[in-house]
């Protein structure tokens, strides 16, 4: 598994992957799957490392915990997000690597779990004084009853990944459209939904680097097509399907805004990335409301590292590529193993 520069002695960088990012190639090596982000961020460990190996991490976790012992790794980069398939077991990833002893990038386990869980991350920022959505939770045989909150609402799974189940008609604008959004959810999935208020505004990603952490310049999604069929969130197909951003004139770009807003979200940001535990880098997703109020929607954790993911070196902005694979090996370097 070890790359071609490896050589006897400490691995410098060991990157671990999901198994189904790669395959075997025949030999002992790992061969990740052209193109993609583990790849990417392959070919930059080995511009700025001497040793780096790429290990698959296997649900049976023998082979991996072997591996990783006999490499010995400097850091460990660590960009699993599931264990068998399942997004809600990617903390148990980390408390292995912690178990272990072992350096590695990104967030541990208990900002993983307060992340993973939408309303509980939510509440946590609540807390700070910083809005929220307001919202209920409806767990899998609940019935369907709306406290009072005001439509449209946006219906969501709880513990879901990103944008996973979340498409234009996840917005509901009345008690008939939310019972048939939450009946149509629940054929595929019994994990509790988050029933939240659809905030207006402009959609706001914020990046964040090491653990100051330094927070980086907001970057806008804007849907060029204003007819009332256009996008209204940003659902997967709006960050990721290039056909689909084309017909909706969807682009993304640094997000104009006046000195005293850069400097509320960079504050808010900072408070939020310290109460969630993030650690190392992260991206805020906030709803900015027409009234210029910062709403925050979520927190990822371990965010899509592909280098042009909101364009042109926008995956972190105003960050080159490589200048933020080495920030975050930096980070977890520097970081107290206690943080």
């Amino acid at each position: 598994m070890p790359s071609k520069k490896s050589g006897s002695g400490r691995c410098d960088v060991a990157l671990l992957v999901d198994e189904e990012t790669g395959a075997p190639s025949g030999t002992e090596r790992f061969i990740l799957e052209r193109g993609g982000m583990e790849a990417h961020i392959l070919r930059c460990l080995r511009a700025q490392h001497e040793r780096v190996a790429v290990v698959p991490f296997d649900p049976d976790v023998t082979a991996t915990i072997e591996t990783l012992r006999s490499l010995k790794p400097r850091v460990v980069f660590n960009v699993t997000e599931w264990v068998d398939g399942d997004r809600r077991l990617d903390h148990a990833i980390a408390g292995l690597l912690d178990i272990m002893k072992l350096r590695y990038t990104g967030t541990g386990p208990a900002g993983l779990q307060i992340c993973r869980d939408k309303a509980l991350s939510k509440h946590i920022v609540s807390a700070l004084g910083i809005a929220v959505p307001r919202h209920f939770v409806l767990n899998g045989r609940d019935t369907v009853r709306n406290p009072g909150l005001p439509f449209p609402l946006i219906v969501k799974p709880q513990f879901g990944d990103g944008s996973e189940q979340i498409a234009g008609k996840s917005v509901v604008k009345s008690e008939r459209g939310l019972q048939r959004q939450v009946r149509a959810v629940r054929t595929s999935t019994r994990e509790p939904l988050l029933c939240e208020e659809f905030i207006e505004g402009r959609d706001l990603f914020v990046g964040l680097l090491g653990n100051e952490p330094r927070v980086l310049p907001p970057i806008e999604l804007v849907v060029g097509d204003t007819s009332l069929s256009a996008p209204r969130i940003a659902t997967y197909r709006v960050k990721h399907d290039k056909p689909y951003q084309h017909r909706w004139k969807v682009s993304f770009r640094r997000a104009e805004l006046d000195d005293k807003l850069i400097e509320t979200i960079r504050r808010t940001s900072r408070r939020i990335f310290h109460a969630l535990k993030l650690r190392d880098y992260a991206r805020l997703d906030y709803r900015l409301t027409p009234g210029n109020e910062l709403v925050f929607l979520e927190a990822n954790p371990n965010p899509d590292l592909t280098p042009h993911t909101f364009g042109h070196d926008q995956c972190f902005a105003g960050v080159k590529y490589p200048e933020l694979i080495r920030g975050i090996v930096e980070a977890a370097l520097r970081r107290p193993r206690t943080l």
